[in-house]
């Protein structure tokens, strides 16, 4: 069985191929939980192994699920052809150790010290790829630069659906292990062409008390001052007792609850008992069986809830959940986008997904398809004044390194900046209001519609989210002409007539669109299946 490629996973293939085939530097994927990163992967992956039938490859996942996923994937994908049986794991709480396979799936935790017991390795693929950090020795930077001893003209790809980390700001700068975002497909896009499940949210009127919650370097709650204001039984017989009106209301079958500590989980499971619905808890502390039993049971439908601990937020799949319960307040976007993410895949027996909020996510982070990390901060080197990010602390021009003294007077400065910075105040899971954004990134490339005419696809990064219009120079009529202007108000007048082919091979139209286009004002008024632009270089609001 080869799967049935969507538009925009033919986009991000494609993307990928050409990215490592042009460029040297190392490109990451952004697609939204649920979205098939799995199926993007193992279908250039074959690709691959049938045109370099020697290529070695290595795909990189945190969590045993994710091992399992991704390499099931490449299975269906390769079907009952030869390159099948190359496929091998390597994970220690898979039981497997595979040490020959030419594609190799493997957990992190297992293989990290191990890069010299493989032959070199020509690609690597990091999945959750925001667990990256920009500088010291973690296990996913030991591997990856153990292996470039070995092969250094490997090619690293990450693919996930944050690309930032708190207080580290985007993962991908030209000083990072990821150097920029070759493709990005958006939460509205997706779920407007079906291929997401829609999402609606409830903000409850419950809300723990966070004013004298204490943060943690990387500018998040920390845990135990944040159980503080959340496990006091008046916030949980509140939050609860809201939360089990709107699950009866709206028929809700299978509801995740997302929960701050273990004491926390145990409450609030006690608490859903009083009210009939059997919730059993999932943590950190779960012993594998049970644990493995329990999300089974949910899968398969014989449990309808589960309260859990930062263990459901990545790599578990169950398309049909179709409540979420945010119990667990966060500072961090890339978290919030994980939990509600779990809710974001379509399925025959929903219609969409509720997101019931009891921890301020959404008053704190605004929309989950406008979400987006800090910009990251440079620092100048006081040798030779190159300019490089400041989270890999080491010039990487001469090797001078920022004073300790000096990183933590920074550290202390951002994080009275996050503890003072104003919240959004935006109730909706969805954005749905004109808004002014700032452009970052411009991308062209030639859009072909089935059976239509081809289009220039105009692409623009606004923070972590991005906008598209489709500029229809080759078409005749009022279409046209509305695009000929458009072109013309960028590039000035021109003596020919300008078509998408000449558009898109231009070496500086990207830079130039940028140039012009400082923002664009965004809308989805009820109604439109997409968000439009209908306006360039309006001036930013004031929180902006």
């Amino acid at each position: 069985m080869i799967f049935e490629e969507r538009q925009y996973q033919t986009e991000a293939r494609e993307a990928v191929h050409k990215h490592v085939c042009e460029k040297e530097t190392n490109p990451c994927v952004v697609l939204p939980t649920g979205s098939g990163k799995s199926v993007v992967m193992a279908d250039i992956i074959r690709k691959w192994s049938t045109q370099s039938p020697w290529v070695r490859g290595c795909i990189l996942a945190h969590r045993k699920e994710l091992v399992t996923q991704n390499a099931e994937k490449l299975r269906i994908a390769c079907g009952q052809g030869a390159y099948s049986s190359g496929i091998g794991i390597f994970s220690a709480g898979l039981g497997r150790r595979d040490y020959d396979s030419p594609i190799l799936f493997a957990s992190i935790d297992s293989i990290f010290r191990k890069a010299g017991e493989f032959q070199p390795f020509d690609f690597l693929f990091v999945d959750e790829a925001h667990r990256i950090p920009p500088a010291g020795e973690g296990k996913y930077r030991t591997f990856i630069n153990e292996c470039k001893r070995f092969n250094p003209k490997l090619r690293v790809v990450g693919w996930t659906a944050t690309p930032f980390r708190m207080g580290c700001g985007d993962i991908c700068h030209r000083d990072h292990i990821l150097n920029e975002v070759c493709y990005e497909a958006g939460i509205t896009e997706l779920i407007d062409q079906g291929y997401l499940c829609d999402l609606r949210s409830k903000v409850g009127t419950i809300q723990p008390k966070l004013t004298d919650v204490k943060r943690n370097s990387g500018g998040d709650f920390i845990t135990k001052s944040l159980a503080a204001a959340t496990n006091k039984q008046q916030v949980v017989q509140g939050a609860v007792k809201e939360a089990v009106w709107f699950i009866k209301e709206y028929e809700r079958r299978s509801v995740v609850f997302f929960c701050v500590d273990i004491e926390h989980c145990k409450l609030v499971s006690e608490e859903l008992k009083k009210h009939d619905i059997h919730a059993p808890t999932v943590t950190g502390k779960t012993p594998k069986e049970v644990r493995d039993k329990l999300i089974g049971d949910f899968k398969a439908k014989r449990v309808n809830a589960v309260c859990n601990v930062n263990v459901l937020t990545e790599g578990f799949d169950a398309p049909h959940v179709d409540c979420i319960v945010l119990l667990r307040p966060t500072l961090s976007p890339g978290l919030f986008s994980q939990m509600v993410g779990r809710g974001l895949r379509p399925d025959p027996c929903k219609k969409f997904c509720l997101v019931l909020d009891y921890g301020m996510c959404i008053d704190t982070h605004g929309p989950i398809d406008s979400l987006g990390g800090d910009p990251v901060v440079m620092a100048i080197c006081g040798k030779c004044r190159e300019s490089f990010s400041r989270s890999i602390r080491i010039c990487p021009e001469c090797g001078w390194e920022i004073p300790k003294r000096d990183i933590e007077i920074m550290d202390r400065a951002d994080a009275e900046r996050r503890l003072h910075s104003a919240n959004a105040s935006r109730k909706s899971i969805l954005s749905g209001v004109p808004e002014a954004k700032k452009v970052d990134e411009v991308y062209v490339n030639v859009h072909t519609k089935e059976g239509g005419r081809t289009s220039l696809r105009v692409q623009y990064r606004c923070g972590m989210s991005m906008f598209r219009e489709w500029i229809c120079l080759d078409h005749p009529g009022r279409v046209g002409y509305l695009a000929k202007e458009w072109w013309r108000k960028r590039f000035g007048a021109s003596k020919k007539n300008v078509t998408v082919a000449d558009a898109a091979s231009g070496l500086f139209t990207s830079q130039a669109i940028l140039e012009f286009t400082k923002t664009i004002t965004v809308v989805k008024a009820k109604g439109d299946r997409y968000y439009r632009i209908t306006d360039y270089n309006q001036e930013l609001p004031d929180d902006s």
